[in-house]
Parts: C-alpha cells; sequence; structure tokens
C-alpha cells in the first residue's frame, strides 16, 4: 500500500514536514521508504505494515511529548519562582544558588529536549547548538515543548482532512498532565517552519511587523510539528550566504537512513530539483526569524549553482 500526500516541495516547511513523516513511519512500520512524485506534487511511503496516515498521528498522540522537566523538578520550578515572586514583592532577591538552580531550570522547560516515547523511541533535540548551520527560527524565550503540544494536538485534525499540509487554524495550548486539568486559554505562536506563515509575518514590505499586532492567528499545525520532527535527521545545506539554506528533492524509494544524505546532495545517483530558501528576521529586534518560501537552484556545467529567475 502507497500512501501518498499533496506537498510544495518549494515550501521547507512542507519538505522538512515530509522527512518527520518518514521518520515516523520508519520507527512505527519498520522498513519505510519515500520518495517524492514531482510531476504530481506528491510525497509517497511504503512500508511493511502502513495503514493511514491519520493512524500514525493518532498513535503518536497517545505515546505523547515529554520534555526534561520531571513532575518533581517542575514543583521545584514552581516553588522557586513563587519564592522570588513573594522576595520582589519586599525589594529582595533569591540566594544566588537558588537563583542559578530557578535560571537552570528554566532552560530546560523552555529548550530542553523532548523524547517520544515507544514504539517511535526518538529523542529531539537538534535546536540546542548555537550554530548557525541549524536552520533555528524561534528565540531562548520561547517553550519548544509547549509549541510542540499544541502542534501535535492539531495534527490529527489536519490528518482527518484530504490536504493535511493544507490545514490552517489557531493553534491553542493544551492542559497539563495533572487529572482534570483545564486547558489553557490564549493561542500559541507555531515555529513558523511554514513559508506560507513566514511571509505573512515578515516587516520587511510593510514597514512593520504584523506579530507585534499579533494579526497573524493561522498556522499550520501538521507542518509546524512534522518539521520538528524531521529536522533532527533530515538537515539543509549550508550556503556560502548567511542563514541561507539549500536542500534537495529525491525522487526515487529511499529508506530514513538514506535520504538524509539526498537531501544534502550528496547521493550521486539520486537526481532532484534543489531549492533554497532563507531563515530570516521576522521582527525587528532580529530574535526570531521564519522560512522563507524556496526558489528553484540550477547547476551549471561547472558545478556552481544558479538561482533559477
Amino acid at each position: 500500500m502507497t500512501i501518498r500526500v499533496k506537498v510544495d516541495p518549494s515550501n521547507p516547511g512542507q519538505f522538512f514536514a515530509c522527512c518527520g513523516l518518514l521518520e515516523l513511519a520508519d520507527r512505527l512500520w519498520e522498513g519505510a521508504e519515500g520518495w517524492y512524485v514531482s510531476r504530481e506534487s506528491m510525497f509517497c511511503l511504503v512500508g511493511r505494515k502502513p495503514t493511514m496516515l491519520s493512524a500514525l498521528i493518532s498513535n503518536l498522540q497517545q505515546v505523547g511529548l515529554t520534555g526534561e522537566l520531571s513532575p518533581a523538578l517542575q514543583k521545584e520550578r514552581e516553588e522557586l519562582e513563587e519564592r522570588r515572586r513573594q522576595l520582589k514583592k519586599v525589594a529582595k532577591q533569591l540566594e544566588p544558588e537558588m537563583e542559578d538552580r530557578r535560571k537552570e531550570l528554566g532552560t530546560l522547560l523552555r529548550s530542553g529536549a523532548i523524547s517520544i516515547g515507544q514504539p517511535f523511541n526518538l529523542r529531539l533535540d537538534w535546536w540546542q547548538s548555537d550554530s548557525e548551520q541549524i536552520p533555528k527560527t524561534w528565540a531562548g524565550s520561547q517553550q519548544v515543548l509547549r509549541i510542540a503540544n499544541s502542534a501535535l494536538n492539531a495534527t490529527q485534525q489536519a490528518f482527518a482532512t484530504e490536504s493535511p499540509f493544507d490545514y490552517a487554524c489557531v493553534m491553542h495550548p493544551g492542559s497539563d498532565e495533572s487529572e482534570g486539568a483545564e486547558p489553557e486559554k490564549g493561542k500559541v505562536e507555531p515555529f513558523y517552519f511554514d513559508a506560507r506563515r513566514g511571509t505573512t509575518a515578515m516587516p520587511l514590505d510593510i514597514g512593520f511587523s504584523p506579530d507585534s499586532l499579533k494579526l497573524v492567528s493561522l498556522a499550520y499545525p501538521a507542518v509546524e510539528f512534522l518539521s520538528l520532527v524531521g529536522l533532527q535527521r533530515f538537515r539543509p545545506m549550508p550556503t556560502a550566504v548567511r542563514q541561507t539554506y539549500d536542500y534537495q528533492v529525491w525522487t526515487r524509494p529511499l529508506a530514513a537512513s538514506i535520504a538524509p544524505i539526498a537531501v544534502c546532495g550528496l547521493l550521486a545517483d539520486v537526481h532532484g530539483q534543489t531549492f533554497r530558501f532563507e531563515n530570516a528576521f521576522r521582527t525587528d529586534q532580529k530574535k526570531h526569524k521564519a522560512f522563507k518560501a524556496a526558489t528553484p537552484v540550477f547547476r551549471r556545467n561547472n558545478g556552481q549553482s544558479a538561482r533559477a529567475i
């Protein structure tokens, strides 16, 4: 059985979301392979025991995501935050050791690794490097686990539609792990992997940032969550231009262990279109970024690249 998903490979978020699908399918359905059918704008998956992608996502949601803060560490952090608030009311501060501990736990909460349990058995931590070769889009103050959980919750709804990567909604935070807890209020900003979201958030052409005015609300949860998964193993190739990357589409069945080499254009016998995109700043403070739409890159005879006009 071949599973097919409509995809725009010039949208880097959708491309890496397909990589994430292949990663998860390989872990759930051993021996999965994926490839692009460019003329039909489709990504295809086959495996030994494939069923439906909605079943894969349902299984994933049942397993859930866990961060690096255990319940005990979460309680410790909350107690330190409360003590800090109380001391601040009387113009005092936490003792240096306690303040260092509070900051340490806060860092784990915001940017700590995310684990997906059995049968996926996957650890996500690619964003923890400060290297510009890593296409991270968010600032240190954002909680990766919170965004990922919100995107995953809505991803199941996306895969109930015919075109899951085109499903858009306002992402809302879920409840905590306590029994009977009420869902949090408000909305959750995405990672800005999907180029459609990123383009509308750019202040470059309109003179201000819509983010600051909260004019942008709809996100593409399936793209956001699956890109986070895909980028763990599938990385774009950095170019000579800062914050600009290439990735190559592959058009024959490849396993999750081999396809990342093709993505970087390093697999000699695999041919496919190369795309180039920018991880551009989307706020005037230059802290937050977003994937912009990619453009095709053509190779000259001398091996150098030339962007399509």
